[in-house]
């Protein structure tokens, strides 16, 4: 082709002829098309006329190419059980704000639990030349062979990064909590069995009752079991049940510390159905924080997961050891945050 010369539309645009046509080097027009670090110095009104050109002969760089060349795609892989999951997606917001800073692209997938696709999807995104690998609650069978980074509270796999909300601290803090408002006479509604977190936020419970010399009566502590089937009751009217039946067993408690808010929505209805008032009679802490806990009646006091910045915080690390300015060791233990409101009171010593 002639230096200048228009490039003929039958044919494909390349680099070579594109810069033949704009009479600039291909190492200009490579820098400019690429937004490398030189090409920013590149005169304004040359990295225009590139931009102008490419757009008009529809150019765009090969990405195979330019992978192969430098083994760079900067595109993460996020793999997590469901988007819409409000856990999920407060993590992808988190995920999503420091890969956007960092200019790379990320791709997401859910698998809904079904095995064949938690263990395919690594490979997947290999395929299509992913750098690394974020997990929302969610263990691959075999390493992937990449830098990984799991999010959630499931179990930890050996050699890989796990970034989560520190529910032990979590379960410690309630217990604190009601203990400095003057509560000695404490019932508490553990989570379901087989969640992790609902184990470490009642160890937390425990371990602090106990540094602080109270002894749970074994009526006053009910266990969650909803979820284990589609048929079980919800997590509300669950929660109702077991306050029914705490008071029932005729043990006074001036505290109650709920597995998250929507059990303690449903304890607070079951206190009051009881001629209870909360927190008069009975102060209630939730967990979780959820949109509508700040304008019940009374409203609730809770912890809030900072589920956005534990999502950053991960692929901000991922990002760092893909570009080999950190190990990838590095463990990241969130702490909730207490958010008092008006469901908690302090008592007097009489009433403990």
């Amino acid at each position: 082709m002639t230096k200048g010369n228009k490039p003929e539309h039958n044919r494909p645009i390349t680099q070579k002829t594109l810069a033949e046509y704009l009479q600039l080097s291909p190492s200009t027009v490579s820098l400019v098309m690429n937004d490398t670090p030189r090409g920013r110095l590149i005169p304004e009104a040359t990295r225009q006329r590139i931009i102008e050109a490419a757009a008009k002969f529809d150019y765009r760089p090969d990405f195979y190419a330019k992978y192969l060349n430098s083994r760079r795609s900067y595109t993460i892989a996020v793999i997590l059980p469901e988007v819409r999951e409000q856990y999920a997606a407060s993590i992808l917001a988190g995920i999503d704000s420091t890969l956007t800073k960092e200019k790379y692209l990320y791709f997401t997938a859910s698998h809904h639990d079904n095995p064949d696709l938690i263990r395919e999807y690594p490979r997947r995104f290999l395929e299509r030349a992913a750098e690394g690998f974020l997990s929302v609650n969610t263990t691959f069978p075999v390493l992937p062979g990449r830098p990984w980074i799991s999010i959630g509270n499931h179990a930890k796999v050996e050699g890989v990064p796990r970034f989560a909300i520190d529910n032990y601290c979590g379960g410690k803090m309630a217990m604190q909590h009601l203990y400095d408002l003057g509560h000695r006479r404490i019932a508490v509604i553990k989570g379901p069995p087989w969640r992790r977190a609902a184990t470490e936020r009642w160890r937390g419970i425990r371990d602090t009752a106990r540094d602080l010399g109270i002894t749970f009566k074994k009526q006053l502590v009910r266990e969650l079991h909803s979820g284990n089937t589609p048929t079980e009751v919800s997590a509300p009217q669950e929660g109702y049940l077991c306050t029914t039946e705490l008071i029932k067993t005729g043990a006074a408690f001036t505290g109650l510390i709920c597995f998250n808010d929507v059990t303690a929505i449903g304890a607070i209805s079951a206190l009051r159905d009881a001629g209870l008032q909360t927190p008069l009679d009975v102060s209630v802490i939730g967990f979780d924080d959820i949109a509508s806990a700040g304008y019940l009646s009374p409203t609730l006091t809770t912890f809030m997961q900072p589920l956005e910045e534990l999502g950053g915080l991960a692929a901000a690390h991922l990002v760092a050891a893909i570009e080999g300015r950190e190990e990838l060791t590095h463990e990241e233990l969130v702490e909730p945050r207490l958010i008092q409101r008006q469901s908690t009171r302090p008592i007097l010593p009489s009433e403990a």
